[in-house]
C-alpha cells in the first residue's frame, strides 16, 4: 500500500482574478462571444461530492486501499463515514472524528463516537443512511463493504476499503488517518508514547517456551486460528508459540483451520484464548456445548492448568490501534502474573 501527500499551492487571489480576465477576454475575442463551452471541467457533475479541478499538484492525497484501488482526495475530508470499528477507534485516537459510524456487537465504541449517526451494523449497512449523511469519505472493510462501492462512487462519494494487520502496520495506518483528519502533528508524540509503553512490556520477558492457541467462537461454530489476526501477533510478541500455525488450512478460509477436539487433544497447548465474535452469553453457551461438555476437553494440559481464558474481544478480536500496549498488558498478566501483575 502506499500513501501520496500532496501540499496545495498558494496564489495570489489579485493575479489569479487578473489573469482569468485577460484569458477571458482572449477567448471572447477568438470565439466571436459564443456562449458555449466545449471544456467539459466547467460543467458541474450532478452527482459529484468533490470539486472537480484539472491540476493534479492540487490533490490533497492519493493513496490505495487494500483492494489495490487508488483513491485520490482533492481536498481533506471533513464529513467522514466509517464502517470499521477499528478504524472508527483509530480516527479517534489520531484526533480526528466522524459524521456517521457503524454498529458491531461486543466491540466498544470511541466515548466521542457514541451520539454519532449510525448506519447499521458492520456486516449490515444501510446505504440509504450513508448518502443522507452526505460524506465526503467512507472508510470500509473489503471483506464487507465490496459491494457498496458502485454505488456509493455512483453518488460521487469516495470510498476506500482498509485493513489493519500487524503492529507496524497499524503505525503507517495511523500516518495515513493523520493526514486524513488534519491531526498530523499530534501524531509522532502519540506513537513515540505509545513504542515506549510497548518496549517496557516486552523487556520484562523471561525467557521461556510457552504455547497458546488462539479459538474463534461465533453463533455458527468453532474455528482455530492459525495466522493474519493482531491477537496472534499480541501472543507472539509476548513469546508464546501458536501451536496451530502448521495445521492444515479450511477449505474456504486460509488462515483458520476447522476445529476438533482431537486436534486440541494432540496439540495439547499451555494456554486456550477463546475469542467470542458477537454477543458474549450466545458465545458462552457454544463453548459449554462444544467444548466443555466433551469429556476428552478435560484432557487438554490448559484445561488442567485452568489456562483457558475468554479475551476482551474489544483487545482482541479487532487491531487495538494506539492501544496496543493495553492488549499486550492485559495478557502478559495472564500469562506471566509473577512479573506483571494480576488482571484487575
Amino acid at each position: 500500500m502506499y500513501f501520496r501527500f500532496k501540499q496545495r499551492k498558494k496564489t495570489s487571489y489579485i493575479a489569479a482574478v487578473s489573469s482569468f480576465l485577460l484569458l477571458l477576454g482572449f477567448i471572447m475575442s477568438a470565439c466571436g462571444g459564443s456562449e458555449t463551452s466545449s471544456n467539459p471541467e466547467t460543467k458541474p457533475s450532478d452527482n459529484a461530492s468533490l470539486p472537480v479541478r484539472s491540476d493534479p499538484q492540487e490533490n490533497y492525497i492519493t493513496f490505495q486501499d487494500a483492494t489495490d484501488r487508488t483513491i485520490t482526495l482533492q481536498q481533506q475530508p471533513e464529513r467522514i463515514v466509517v464502517l470499521s470499528p477499528e478504524f472508527l477507534d483509530l480516527l479517534y485516537a489520531v484526533g480526528g472524528e466522524a459524521v456517521g459510524r457503524m454498529e458491531a456487537t461486543g466491540v466498544s465504541i470511541p466515548e466521542e463516537a457514541e451520539a454519532i449517526s449510525s448506519v447499521g451494523s458492520v456486516s449490515q449497512i444501510n446505504l440509504e443512511q450513508v448518502v443522507s449523511l452526505r460524506p465526503d469519505l467512507v472508510i470500509g472493510q473489503a471483506r464487507f463493504h465490496k459491494e457498496l462501492v458502485q454505488s456509493l462512487e455512483s453518488s460521487g462519494i469516495p470510498v476506500a476499503l482498509m485493513s489493519l494487520t500487524s503492529y507496524e502496520d497499524m503505525k503507517t495506518k495511523a500516518e495515513w488517518m493523520a493526514k486524513i483528519a488534519g491531526t498530523e502533528a499530534q501524531l509522532p508524540e502519540k506513537l513515540e508514547a505509545l513504542e515506549v509503553r510497548v518496549n517496557e512490556i516486552v523487556e520484562k520477558l523471561p525467557d521461556e517456551e510457552r504455547t497458546f492457541i488462539n479459538m474463534n467462537v461465533t453463533p455458527g461454530g468453532i474455528s482455530i486460528q492459525k495466522n493474519g489476526t493482531s491477537g496472534l501477533e499480541i501472543a507472539k510478541m509476548l513469546g508464546l508459540t501458536n501451536a496451530a500455525e502448521n495445521l492444515e488450512s479450511s477449505p474456504n478460509s486460509p488462515t483458520t483451520t476447522p476445529y476438533s477436539m482431537e486436534v486440541l487433544v494432540k496439540q495439547d497447548p499451555d494456554y486456550i484464548f477463546l475469542i467470542i465474535h458477537g454477543q458474549k452469553t450466545v458465545g458462552e453457551k457454544k463453548i459449554k456445548e462444544e467444548l466443555e461438555n466433551n469429556p476428552a476437553w478435560a484432557s487438554i494440559g490448559a484445561v488442567k492448568e485452568q489456562h483457558v481464558i475468554v479475551v476482551p474481544s474489544d483487545l482482541f478480536l479487532t487491531n487495538p490501534g494506539l492501544h496496543y500496549d493495553e492488549s499486550l498488558a492485559y495478557l502478559a498478566k495472564l500469562v506471566y502474573p509473577e512479573i506483571y501483575g494480576d488482571v484487575e
